[in-house]
């Protein structure tokens, strides 16, 4: 018996479709990375956004304590107790500059209380705002010693 493999010859004219399949597939393939490379800028841009809300927030805030660290530390409870008070007029006003601040929604926050030592005070000036495509608002607060 003879053990003989047959071999086929391939004649040109049968592969002719070969060259479009293997580009076809390269086509798809780049298609498939270049969404997935809008999907992580479309993230990096979302992210950047956030961090400049951040910091914004923390720049009001911070503001907010310079101004009541220059106020006398027995008259802060009175400007900054209710939204009609001076000195917390002037923080909802800075405020408005946030996305999702109004003169009713998201208002900042002051908590003033006795400080660890006579005289003083514990000031606590709280942000919020809350981005167009957030569900929940975000906070940035900052906490100081008030005193003589």
């Amino acid at each position: 018996m003879c053990s003989c493999t047959r071999v086929r010859s391939v004649q040109p004219g049968a592969i002719r479709g070969a060259f479009l399949i293997e580009a076809l597939v390269a086509i798809l393939v780049v298609s498939i990375a270049i969404t997935g490379l809008f999907a992580l800028m479309a993230n990096l841009i979302r992210a950047s956004g956030d961090a400049l809300l951040r910091a914004e927030a923390a720049e009001i805030a911070a503001a907010a304590v310079a101004r009541i660290a220059a106020e006398n530390p027995a008259s802060l409870t009175d400007r900054y107790a209710t939204p009609e008070s001076a000195g917390f007029a002037v923080l909802a006003s800075a405020a408005q500059r946030l996305p999702g601040v109004t003169r009713t929604a998201n208002l900042p926050t002051v908590s003033v209380a006795d400080g660890p030592s006579l005289g003083t005070r514990r000031v606590v000036v709280g942000v919020q705002w809350q981005a167009p495509t957030a569900t929940t608002p975000h906070r940035a607060s900052m906490t100081t010693i008030v005193g003589p």
